[in-house]
Order: C-alpha cells, then sequence, then structure tokens
C-alpha cells in the first residue's frame, strides 16, 4: 500500500497513532489498536484488588480504561471513579490526620458513589427514595458484607418504576447497567488518578495508604465488589515503606514495557491505521520476531537511517525510536507525532532520518519540561537542578563519547558540586515541609523520577539498563550500585547539550541498543 504525504497530517497522525492521554481516545479506536500485555490479563482476572503502578506515561490509564471498555461486556458492571468524584469530602479527607478515621471517610464515600453512579441517571424521576439510597449507603451500607446485594435490592424498585416510564428504554444504554447489577451482584470499581496532588509529603502517604486499606478491607467484606486503581511506582514505593503494606502487596501489577512490547504497539496502531492484519508471530525466535514487527514500521518510516547523516547513519529506525522514549507508550506517541509532523511539512511520503533529527532538540525539550511538571511539586528546585546536571566544561573537554555517564562516585561528586551554590529540599514521608536532602536523596530521586538510569555491559558487550520501576532500592545509601553506572537518559541530552558544538547524539551509540 502506498502512503502519500497526507498520511501525516494532523487528523491522520491522530488516527494513526493515537492520542497522547488514552482518556481522551475514542473507545472504538483504542480497542481497535490497544496492544494487550500479560499485565491486561491480570488486570482482567478474577482476583478481587489490583493496584496497577507505572510511571506516568506507560499507559496505567489506557490499561485501565481497556480493561473497563471489556469489563462492560461481561456480567460485571464496571464503574469509573476519579478523584474529583469524591470532591464532596474530599476536604474533610485531606483534613484529617487519622487513619483509621480517613479508612471509614473512604468507605463512606466510595460507597455512596456507587449508588450515585448506578442510580443517577433516573433520580430526576426518583428523587426521595434516590437521595434515601445514597444516605444508607453513606451512614450503614459501607459496613456490610451484602452491600452490593443490598444496594440491588434497595435500586430495583426505582429500576423498575423508571423502566415503566422511560418509553424509550430499549434504546437508553445507562438502565442496562443497573439491571446486569441487580441481576448479577457484581460490581469493578476503576480508580485513576487518585496521585495527581502528590507532594511525598507525610499527609500524602497519609491519604493513599488510607485509601489502599479501606480498599483492600471494603474488596475482602464485600461479596461482588472488585477494585483496580492506578498509581505512580514511586507513590507506591513511599506507600510500601509503611507499616500495613503488606494488606496489599500480593495485588500489585507493574505496568512496564521492553522495548519490543513498545514497537509491538507500534506496529498494531499502524495496522489498525490501514485496516491491515496484525500478524504477532509467537516464537522464541528474536530474529523473526523483530522482521515481523519492522514490517510494518516500514509502512511509514525508512528502515534504516541515511549513510550520509551526521549520526547514526545506517542505525534501524526501530532502535532510534526506542532509544529517545523512555519505555514509555506516551513518549512514543508524541515522539511520532513531531516526526510524522516534520514530514508533513516536508510533504514526503514515508519518514525519513531527517525528520528524526529536525525534531530531536524540541523533543528534548519537551521530555525535560514534562519532567519537571510531574515531580516539581516534590522538589521544587528541580528544574534548576536538572540544568545544572548537564556536562561541565571540564566534563565536555575530557569525556568524548561517555559524556553522560557517571560513576557512583562520580554521579556523587558532581551532586556535591551543585549543592555548593544552591540548597536543595525535597518534601519526604516523615515530614510535611521541605527538608534539606543530602546527596544520597539527590541521587536517588534523579532515579526514581528517570532522569537517570542504570547501566552497565553483559557478557556479550551489549549495555544492560535498569530503571526504577525494575529496581527501586538502587542508589540508597544503604544499598549503593550493585555494579550499576549512571547516565542521564537519551530523551534529555539535547535540552542539556552545551551549544551548537555539543553533538550530544554521538553519546549514543546504536550498536550498543538492545
Amino acid at each position: 500500500m502506498n502512503t502519500t504525504y497526507e498520511t501525516f497530517k494532523k487528523d491522520n497522525r491522530l488516527k494513526l497513532f493515537g492520542h497522547e492521554d488514552a482518556g481522551k481516545e475514542d473507545n472504538s479506536r483504542l480497542t481497535s489498536y490497544y496492544y494487550k500485555t500479560l499485565q491486561y490479563e491480570d488486570v482482567m482476572s478474577d482476583i478481587k484488588l489490583q493496584i496497577v503502578t507505572g510511571e506516568k506515561g506507560t499507559g496505567k490509564s489506557a490499561l485501565l480504561k481497556m480493561a473497563f471498555i471489556e469489563t462492560s461486556n461481561t456480567d460485571i458492571v464496571p464503574i469509573w471513579i476519579r478523584l474529583d468524584d469524591l470532591s464532596e469530602l474530599y476536604s474533610e479527607i485531606l483534613n484529617s490526620e487519622n487513619l483509621y478515621q480517613l479508612k471509614t471517610l473512604w468507605k463512606r464515600s466510595i460507597s455512596k458513589l456507587v449508588i450515585m453512579n448506578l442510580a443517577s441517571h433516573m433520580s430526576f424521576v426518583m428523587g426521595e427514595d434516590y437521595e434515601k439510597a445514597l444516605q444508607w449507603a453513606y451512614d450503614t451500607g459501607y459496613t456490610t458484607r451484602d452491600f452490593i446485594s443490598r444496594s440491588a435490592k434497595i435500586l430495583k424498585p426505582m429500576y423498575d418504576k423508571y423502566i415503566s416510564l422511560d418509553n424509550e428504554s430499549d434504546s437508553c444504554g445507562e438502565h442496562r447497567s443497573l439491571q446486569r447489577m441487580i441481576t448479577n451482584k457484581k460490581v469493578r470499581l476503576f480508580f485513576d488518578d487518585f496521585d495527581l496532588d502528590w507532594q511525598g509529603k507525610a499527609s500524602d502517604v497519609l491519604k493513599i495508604k488510607s485509601l489502599l486499606l479501606s480498599l483492600s478491607d471494603i474488596t475482602s467484606d464485600m461479596d461482588g465488589l472488585s477494585v483496580r486503581i492506578a498509581l505512580r511506582t514511586d507513590v507506591y514505593e513511599m506507600i510500601r515503606n509503611e507499616e500495613f503494606s503488606d494488606k496489599f502487596e500480593s495485588s500489585l501489577i507493574k505496568c512496564q514495557w521492553n522495548n519490543q512490547e513498545i514497537m509491538k504497539a507500534l506496529a498494531k496502531r499502524i495496522c489498525a491505521y490501514f485496516n491491515e492484519p496484525f500478524d504477532e508471530i509467537n516464537t522464541s525466535d528474536q530474529k523473526t520476531l523483530q522482521y515481523n514487527i519492522v514490517k510494518y514500521l516500514n509502512l511509514i518510516f525508512i528502515p534504516h537511517f541515511d549513510e550520509s547523516t551526521r549520526v547514526w547513519a545506517n542505525a534501524p529506525t526501530h532502535r532510534v525510536i526506542y532509544s529517545l522514549i523512555r519505555r514509555k507508550p506516551r513518549d512514543m506517541v508524541k515522539l511520532c507525532h513531531s516526526i510524522a509532523e516534520e514530514a508533513y511539512r516536508k510533504k514526503i511520503t514515508i519518514i525519513d532520518s531527517s525528520c528524526f533529527l529536525a525534531i530531536l532538540e524540541t523533543y528534548s525539550q519537551e521530555r525535560l519540561k514534562d519532567l519537571v511538571n510531574e515531580y516539581v511539586n516534590q522538589l521544587p528546585k528541580l528544574q534548576d537542578l536538572l540544568v545544572r546536571m548537564a556536562p561541565t566544561q571540564k566534563e565536555f573537554q575530557s569525556k568524548t563519547v561517555e559524556r553522560y555517564v557517571y560513576s557512583t562516585t562520580e554521579l556523587h561528586t558532581k551532586i556535591k558540586n551543585i549543592q555548593q551554590n544552591m540548597n536543595i529540599s525535597i518534601y519526604q514521608a516523615n515530614c510535611e515541609k521541605l527538608c534539606t536532602a543530602d546527596f544520597h536523596q539527590i541521587a536517588h530521586f534523579l532515579y526514581k523520577i528517570g532522569f537517570i538510569t542504570g547501566r552497565k555491559r553483559n557478557e556479550s558487550g551489549k549495555i544492560e539498563r535498569v530503571y526504577y520501576d525494575e529496581s527501586p532500592y538502587l542508589l540508597n545509601a544503604n544499598v549503593g550500585d550493585r555494579g550499576y553506572s549512571w547516565e542521564i537518559h537519551p530523551a534529555y541530552r539535547g535540552a542539556l547539550a552545551n551549544g551548537t558544538n555539543d553533538n550530544w547524539e554521538s553519546t549514543l551509540n546504536m550498536e550498543d541498543e538492545q
């Protein structure tokens, strides 16, 4: 099939690569291109409580949304809950410092929300009964093991009356969820964006800890109720150090992607756009598997970078892509949108190496801005810290290739030098105010947010990388580095480059990439 430069105009780019925010994606489009990893099977299992963790951009919301869509086609009624849905009670939650009071507040509000969601579409005709049902859920319903079945019993007369008043009930979609709930008495709650206002303070830890303990209680105590919740990895890891965290450790699902899975996800999106079947060959032969993925990518990308390019000559294009995207599907989408926009501007029919090279600096600046926006609440001087992590003039002169790579000792020294010129404070779990951080804490924070990653060479000479979600305790003062050195991720190097002569691209050797 042939592409034209029109393939890369804005509306087609959205269809081709999808929306960077799964919450804004059309359900049918998301279903057509979503690539299901092993974690998806866990989310769809019968286990009552599942906690999905991952960095921002790893697809936690997309995973939950896809599971929500498919759960809608089962005998389980899904209910989507965001933090702003609890606005009525959230001020009480924010003002409480008592763990057991917080657990009660969460349970009350969640139980009330279940009734609100199931009955809200018919509340205009069932006002008094509806209000009584809400009050029951808030006052005592949350304490009962048969909450779901009793809710069904309370809502059924309202449902029957509503249906008798609704002449178009067969075409109305909302009541079918309530009908399924009344019949099957199964509800699954999906919690998303509950760490949006996270700073890492003691009160934040208490808030999320009490929520998780509440969810653990209600899924154990209430028949027919199950829960899925998404949290950032760093948020969960701070909760994990708390008392009682063993109650939900077995519920953890890590939303992680390897490079091959991200390329499969991209290939499936391309196939969905061109209405081509996506043939995922199950084989242990890596060359066969890679060929099968790349053949789809070649529909819109050149297979290799141009021989005459200033960097990465002859490098496989898929390696360039996954080297720049931090193992995050959202990065993949953003990168592809940028290079496709460049192809459209140039009116070329296939994305070539010039499109990549034209957008690298802007792409890197945007990823650095993303990082600052995500974590500045925890470390207010993050922007300044990251900029100062750029290679110094001395490093620029002494390190030609591994200019962004540091041994643990070199990393600590660099941070200490930065501290001589600025005070760096971080919100921490044991206090409510900013606390001055030592070099160990700063190094671990940079690792936690993905600004630096661990690296070492394996027996074949290829570089193995480790990310925070894989080994969260590395770089803690009492753990050390376990033989890893540290590199600033390639996604940020363009933003830190030391002038136009830096040629930071040469610090990334595609032959090292796996």
